[in-house]
């Protein structure tokens, strides 16, 4: 028995630990176009707002389904054990004049059943609230978007954030091997009395600071990392490599339009105006009668014997009846009027909204416009820049090795290295983000969106 108990044990703990390694095999994205597939394929927040879609719909199909017609069936059955006698005059029966006899009235056992319809025939408030929901759906639907649009974005930015933390690593890296291999030969030109002591330092000092620099860089891509994989909901523990770079590929085609109906924002708040332009006619309609008709037909049974399903031993009688009733609104005290001057001011101040809106999208669109424009210049400027000093240092440091140059000149001309290739990143990020930041505000995002296609 506890041989077969250890075994137990060690296949449970086996398998365990193939369900851990399966759930931390590495995963690799080979383009950006399968990080945005896989994120909105698995975010929660996502799946969230689906859901949220989902209730809207029941709520519309719950809302509709009154103007279908209401039946109910209807079934009952009474013992009447203990019958209440009613006191009538003696003499009816034969009795002395000026005394009663009890008598009851009734059956002991009654049996009941029917149907009942009800039907809408005119109700403007019903008709108003079933669009009222639609619209309401429709605002869902754009909600389901923006979520969608702001996860595709804050994916892209992510990854952009990496992988310039990964470019700043590989530039700083070789500045730190160059530094090192400066010092090592620094070293025995001190030996040999050629450079001071104090040279040597500033030299350890630099490479001391550019340990920091990368440390503080590979920090920045675990921690974009880690929030990547949030938004992808991925285990923090796995690993994920992004093979495509984003520094060589080439930007969608964005194109010069605003296309401001086609932002989501902006369609949001239209929605949101249009929904309240109906809440506005579904109080009026409470102005308006309504009108419904009714039909019932019912079966009543009586009998002073428990009949089981023998219908022999009781007596029974159908009924029936239509009607059609009307209902007319004449005082409530002021209420609608007070709610539709409410729901008026709503109005007012999402059209105030709008106005508003189009002004900051205008203004985010000519900002991201204008920035992706000087970005892109600046890229292919610092780009030569950066190749300059890197020329520049490589010529003062065979100077230097050749003791044609000093240290202070190989310093100052690493500096400048250093700064080039900062402004480089810097340039390129900037680059990027205003393209996702134009992508969005343009509405161009949007219909990449409603294509289904857009991200394969």
């Amino acid at each position: 028995m506890n041989k077969i108990i250890m075994w137990l044990i060690f296949t449970g703990l086996g398998l365990f630990s193939a369900v851990a390694l399966a759930q931390n095999d590495p995963i690799i994205f080979n383009t950006l176009e399968e990080t945005i597939n896989y994120a909105i394929e698995n975010n929660n927040n996502l799946e969230g707002a689906r859901i949220d879609q989902e209730i809207i719909q029941a709520q519309i199909d719950q809302v509709k389904g009154q103007a279908l017609p209401q039946i109910n069936g209807t079934a009952g059955f009474t013992d009447n054990f203990s019958l209440q006698e009613q006191q009538l005059p003696g003499e009816i029966f034969g009795g002395e004049p000026g005394t009663t006899i009890g008598v009851a009235f009734g059956n002991r056992y009654q049996y009941s059943g029917g149907v009942n319809v009800q039907q809408q025939l005119l109700n403007f408030q019903l008709f108003n609230s079933i669009k009222s929901t639609t619209a309401l759906a429709e605002l869902r639907n754009l909600q389901t978007l923006v979520t969608t649009q702001d996860l595709i974005v804050n994916v892209i930015q992510t990854y952009i954030q990496v992988q310039v933390f990964e470019k700043q690593v590989e530039l700083l890296q070789q500045n730190y091997d160059r530094t090192d291999n400066l010092i090592n030969l620094s070293q025995k030109k001190l030996d040999e009395g050629i450079i001071r002591k104090l040279d040597l330092n500033q030299l350890l000092v630099n490479l001391s600071n550019l340990e920091t620099q990368i440390q503080d860089a590979q920090f920045g891509i675990n921690q974009q990392m880690r929030l990547f994989k949030v938004l992808l909901q991925i285990p923090i523990t796995t690993q994920v490599s992004l093979l495509e770079k984003l520094e060589d590929r080439d930007p969608y085609p964005l194109g010069t339009e605003l296309l401001l109906d086609s932002n989501l924002e902006y369609q949001q708040l239209e929605q949101s105006l249009e929904l309240s332009i109906i809440d506005q006619k579904l109080i009026r309609s409470e102005y308006l009668p309504s009108l419904s008709a009714n039909f019932g037909y019912n079966y009543l049974g009586q009998s002073n014997e428990f009949a089981d399903f023998d219908t022999s031993v009781y007596q029974g009688q159908w009924s029936g009846t239509w009607g059609i009733s009307a209902k007319i609104p004449i005082f409530d005290g002021f209420q609608r009027r007070n709610r539709l001057k409410q729901k008026e001011l709503v109005t007012a101040q999402l059209e105030l909204d709008q106005e508003t809106l189009q002004l900051n999208i205008e203004k985010e669109f000519g900002d991201a416009s204008e920035q992706l424009l000087l970005s892109n210049s600046q890229i292919q400027s610092q780009k030569s820049n950066m190749d300059l000093a890197q020329e520049n240092y490589d010529g003062i440091k065979t100077s230097y090795n050749e003791g044609v140059a000093n240290l202070t000149e190989l310093l100052d001309s690493e500096f400048a290295l250093r700064q080039a290739q900062s402004n480089y990143l810097n340039a390129l990020l900037q680059a990027k983000v205003a393209e996702v930041t134009l992508l969005k505000s343009s509405g161009k995002l949007s219909q990449l969106i409603s294509n289904p296609t857009a991200f394969n």
